[in-house]
């Protein structure tokens, strides 16, 4: 059996990617502001070209920089099991029934294939609706996506929107350097004597950097459009491979979390000017999720992506709880 990494050089190697990124930014910055301003003939083209440029660089780093460093969604403490109940846990005969003891006093409803409980062994917890524990991460995540190494983080319910605005702002930056640099390299392959006062360097810098704007253009592009469209539809990458099952309920190729275009967007974006922007307006709490045929009608999906995600009652369960946005707090005994 080979010697497990140590933990310091296994994360210093998932970060890998994301200094690949920094790497080609920076270079990418050079190439654009310093080698394509040398071969710029008047200064009008030249400041029109850098201001364009740094607002779609500056929107792209803001983005980039969000969607690495935010949390993707942390599960609440009350739905781990504690050392008392783990202990209870490992000495039952049935730990199946045990589990649904404790599910029941918490807000889940999906359950696995076989209708049991989503517990997680390693984080020794039951599973809110939508999350999945994370081998990189070595947690459960809430709402999880995925895991992308290009951003050493995983994809959640807290961070959905940061990804999504930096594969825009990726697509915008990319698409800004082509466009901007696309005469030039023509210039450049076609030989054209006014391109030859510049150095060798700099003409270098001007056509990789237009080769690979456009690549990775075509590459975010694909990635960007399939992510709009989890975002309309209300799933996640994983829910595209697999159906939720509810315990009510038998298994459908629908989603049931698609509760239409606008709200499903309204999710993940929330509402306003700033819905496009790296600031942090998802709506909801991460943990309760309004489903179509079961919440829309009941008038709960309104409180369920309130801005503060506050939840007070739920009339067919009988469930109190208080969810604040960041840190969740669940009150789920009425009596309590």
């Amino acid at each position: 059996m080979s010697p497990s990494v140590p933990r310091p050089l296994s994360r210093l190697g998932h970060a890998i990617p994301v200094f690949i990124i920094m790497a080609i930014v920076v270079w990418s910055y050079y190439a654009f502001v310093v080698s394509l301003s040398h071969s710029v003939p008047t200064e009008e083209i030249r400041t029109f070209y850098l201001i364009v440029y740094h607002i779609a660089f500056v929107l792209f780093v803001v983005s980039y920089t969000r969607a690495v460093v935010s949390d993707p969604g942390k599960i609440p403490p009350q739905f781990y099991l504690t050392p008392a109940e783990k202990e209870q846990l490992d000495r039952v005969t049935d730990p199946g029934q045990y589990l649904e003891e404790v599910a029941s006093r918490l807000p889940v409803h999906e359950t696995t294939m076989t209708l049991s409980v989503r517990y997680c062994e390693v984080c020794v917890c039951i599973k809110p609706d939508r999350s999945h524990h994370c081998s990189v991460c070595e947690r459960c995540i809430l709402k999880m996506d995925h895991h992308c190494p290009w951003i050493n983080n995983c994809v959640g319910f807290r961070n959905y929107k940061f990804f999504n605005t930096f594969l825009l702002f990726a697509w915008t930056y990319c698409l800004t350097i082509s466009m901007c640099v696309a005469p030039w390299a023509v210039f450049l392959w076609n030989r054209q004597p006014e391109m030859d006062p510049i150095s060798e360097i700099d003409k270098f810098n001007v056509m990789v950097v237009f080769f690979i704007a456009s690549m990775f253009f075509l590459a975010v592009s694909s990635l960007w459009f399939f992510h709009m469209f989890l975002t309309a539809k209300n799933k996640s990458t994983l829910e595209m491979g697999r159906s939720a099952r509810f315990r009510d309920e038998e298994t459908s190729s629908e989603n049931p979390y698609d509760i239409g275009c606008r709200s499903n967007c309204t999710e993940v974006y929330g509402t306003g000017p700033l819905m496009v922007c790296p600031v942090y307006t998802t709506k909801g709490n991460g943990v309760l999720f309004p489903r179509d045929h079961a919440n829309r009608n009941s008038g709960d999906t309104r409180r369920l992506l309130s801005t503060n995600g506050i939840y007070n009652s739920d009339e067919e369960s009988g469930e109190e709880m208080t969810l604040y946005d960041g840190n969740i707090a669940l009150n789920l005994d009425p009596a309590a």
